[in-house]
């Protein structure tokens, strides 16, 4: 009995060393969203155990839906100088549906950048000038709006496969995807048939 209750301070324990907010309560989370009128032209985005989904809309505004504490923001987002920020400043274990969905006005960007440990990251035809993608445990997967021809490509997938392949030559345009254990499977619009 004591080695089950001092197994059990050590979890907790742990989960406090770390920063870790574990939960079986869901109804402490709701789905919030941020928007913005602002001309963005940069999406910057670093998290931990979330699914991003990137999406394009022929509105003007951007949107992101996102899971977060009802009392307390866990989330730094902001638009301003053409760069939108995302920020987890709490890591959650526990959360039903961690999910960001941007979702964001139809033109080219100039950088989409986006880091999560334990998630996937899915483009649905956005277009952008240099993408910079990081996952650790998940895979990137979605269509790019553009031709695969236009871009020097590095990938790199220690405990996967890609669908891609690196091609290097001399281009304005960049795709850097680096995933640990998983997957890239990306399509580009030109190549959709």
């Amino acid at each position: 009995m004591k080695k089950i209750f001092l197994g059990i301070i050590s979890f907790a324990g742990m989960g406090v060393l770390s920063g870790c907010m574990l939960t079986e309560d869901y109804d402490e989370y709701e789905r919030k969203q941020f928007r913005s009128t602002d001309e963005i032209s940069e999406i910057i985005a670093k998290d931990s155990s979330t699914n991003y989904s990137l999406q394009i809309s022929d509105t003007e505004e951007l949107l992101v839906e996102y899971s977060d504490s009802a009392t307390e923001s866990w989330y730094d987002i902001d638009a301003a100088d053409g760069v939108l920020k995302i920020e987890k400043t709490q890591e959650t274990v526990g959360v039903e549906e961690n999910s960001v969905i941007i979702t964001l006005p139809e033109k080219e960007y100039k950088n989409i950048s986006i880091e999560t440990s334990n998630g996937d990251i899915v483009f649905h035809d956005v277009l952008s000038k240099k993408y910079k993608c990081f996952v650790e445990n998940g895979d990137i997967t979605g269509t790019l709006n553009g031709d695969e021809k236009d871009y020097l490509i590095v990938v790199k997938t220690k405990n996967g496969d890609s669908s891609i392949r690196d091609h290097v030559m001399e281009s304005s345009k960049t795709i850097e995807f680096n995933v640990k254990n998983g997957n890239v499977d990306v399509d580009f619009s030109d190549n959709v048939k």
